[in-house]
């Protein structure tokens, strides 16, 4: 059951000044990630800030990622606002080669545990790709731990999850309730926890699009060993670095310094966010070669 494990990046979307994706700047971040050895990419989630794209953006992205990593695996988020935003999603992912889906709740409207049973329900009974509740409770309605317990003994095709929320609850109830179930880490700051409680099986990670090498090492290091304790301190301070920003701001910050993505905002930058940027490149810059790249 656990088809997906290991570590995956996800994408960051750029566009060009005219608001269109920047489609070689895409393409290069998938061609330089698929050399560091992850499991696969995340498409269209929150790093790839999913309510940006339209339909044929999504159709665009899955191709051009499929058509530069053929035989990786390529989780889709399928995020609307409303059911059949996500089934039309849905649909563009099953024709556009990807792997499984990542099912986040509607967005902007607060939902309750009956109202987001009843949407999944509707959209798993419209696809036979396997499913991934996408639990994202910052942009989104949450999950309830029961809620996922359910969902996962009644449908085949909802085959785990992407819990985006910080707290180990819901990945803890299905390893302690012994259910087949993929369990992903979406949130970068909850899976050190994760990994030496043992209960995840992988991580859809936005630092892994900017720091793959730190997180590939992080998530098969020995938890037991002291560099562990300091990958875990790295990705610590990172994570701090880049909070100010609003996500996954600094984290185009930090892919573009690597030279992966050009940097591109949905917004016009104030003055003070055009500093807080410019300070986090020169740190970013400054660490990354003398602490990591010597590594």
């Amino acid at each position: 059951m656990n088809r997906f494990n290991g570590v995956y990046a996800a994408l960051l979307t750029p566009r060009n000044d005219d608001g269109e994706l920047n489609l070689p700047s895409y393409r290069h971040q998938v061609e330089v990630l698929k050399e560091k050895g992850l499991s696969g990419y995340a498409i269209n989630g929150a790093t790839g800030e999913f309510t940006s794209n339209s339909e044929e953006e999504l159709r665009l992205l899955l191709q051009e990622a499929r058509s530069v990593a053929p035989n990786m695996d390529i989780l889709c988020g399928v995020g609307a606002a409303d059911t059949r935003g996500s089934i039309r999603r849905t649909k563009v992912a099953a024709t556009s080669g990807a792997s499984g889906i990542l099912l986040p709740m509607p967005y902007f409207f607060p939902y309750r545990q009956d109202d987001l049973r009843e949407f999944i329900h509707a959209v798993a009974s419209e696809t036979e790709l396997p499913i991934l509740l996408y639990n994202l409770p910052q942009f989104t309605s949450g999950l309830d731990t029961d809620t996922v317990l359910t969902l996962l003994r009644e449908h085949n095709n909802i085959q785990g999850i992407k819990d985006s929320s910080g707290s180990l609850e819901i990945v803890r109830a299905i390893t302690r309730e012994n259910i087949p179930a993929t369990r992903l880490i979406g949130n970068d700051s909850a899976l050190c926890d994760a990994l030496s409680e043992g209960v995840c099986d992988g991580v859809v990670s936005g630092v892994a699009c900017a720091l793959p090498e730190l997180m590939l090492s992080l998530f098969f290091s020995d938890r037991k060993e002291p560099n562990f304790g300091q990958l875990r301190g790295q990705l610590e301070l990172f994570i701090h670095k880049i909070g100010p920003l609003p996500t996954p701001w600094g984290l185009k910050v930090a892919s573009a310094v690597r030279g992966f993505t050009e940097e591109s905002y949905p917004l016009p930058l104030s003055p003070q966010r055009k500093q807080e940027a410019e300070q986090l490149r020169e740190w970013f810059t400054k660490w990354f070669s003398q602490e990591l790249n010597q590594k």
